[in-house]
This record gives structure tokens, sequence and C-alpha cells, in this order.
């Protein structure tokens, strides 16, 4: 494998390590998600991570052979990641301390559109170029954003109480 394509994958890689981190220690209190320096530091690690991802995947070593139409669509799907991701951002007006339960605008049916957004990104980038290596370092990326939603849904639930119970029955995902 060559440099092009491995630097972005440990890249990748630790963007999801260090997010990953993040979110452990802010479930057993240890980080605060106040500190404005820890903020900054794993927001710019996100940066790299997605990044990364988007330089991995048109270098990726091993080509799938997809029919055309597939890797098409995976562009589309990659699209619609795209206006998820980042409606969800414009919406909320911030990643982190956001002080009130949002069930407007995208959150009224997808209770984590920001999170399907890179779902949608990590999927359709991998098929639109038919990464092979890529696609399998994007389910442990998956992984790893449902496993960021389970911690942020028992979050909520905490906070927010019946309210959040209630539009959890009326949201999807």
């Amino acid at each position: 494998m060559s440099l092009r394509f491995t630097a972005p994958l440990l890249l990748y890689f630790a963007g999801l390590a260090i997010r990953l981190s993040y979110e452990r220690s802010k479930k057993r209190g240890g980080a605060r998600s106040q500190s404005k320096v820890l903020y900054v530091l794993v927001f710019i690690s996100m940066c790299v991570l997605w990044a990364s991802w988007f330089a991995m995947c048109p270098k990726d070593p091993v080509t799938l052979e997809l029919p055309d139409m597939l890797s098409w669509l995976g562009l589309g799907v990659f699209m619609v990641g795209l206006v998820l991701a980042f409606g969800a951002l414009i919406q909320l007006r911030g990643v982190e301390n956001i002080n009130h339960l949002v069930t407007k605008g995208l959150f009224a049916r997808l209770r984590h559109p920001m999170y399907i957004g890179f779902i949608c990104w990590i999927i359709g980038w991998a098929l639109y170029h038919r990464a092979g290596i890529s696609s399998v370092a994007g389910l442990v990326g998956i992984a790893n954003i449902l496993y960021w939603r389970h911690l942020e849904e028992n979050d909520l639930a905490l906070k927010y109480g019946d309210a959040y119970l209630v539009y959890r029955k009326t949201s999807w995902l």
C-alpha cells in the first residue's frame, strides 16, 4: 500500500480514536464538554477524520467491481449526507452544549440527522470511488457513529426525561 493511501487511513483511525476517547471520558465525567480547549481539539480531530476519509477513498488500492449505476448512486447518497449533516449543523448552531431539545426541521423525524449524514458520507463516498479497503474502514466508522448516538440518546433521556421519550417514539434513529 502506498503512503498516499496509508497516511489518510491512519489519520482516519486516529480521528475515530480521539472522538471515542472523548465520548468515553465525557461518560465517565472526566472530560468537561464546556472546556473550549478540549472542544477545539476534538473539533480539529473530527475535521482531520473527515478530510482523511475524503482523501483516502479515491486512493484506495483495492477497486471493487461495481456497476456504474451503483457508483453514481453512491455519489447521490453522499450528497444526501452532505445536506443532512450541514443542515443539522446549521439548525443546531453548534455541536456541543445545546441547551434545548431540538425537535423541528430536520429533527422532526430524524433524531440524529448529522449522524445519518455522516453514515451517508461514508457509504456514498466509498461506493462512488469503488473503494475496497476504505469500505471496511468505513464500517468501523459507522460502528463508532452508532456508539456516539447511543451515548447521546442516554444523555438526552437523562436531561429531558419524558419529553425526550415522547420525541423518540415519533422520530427515527
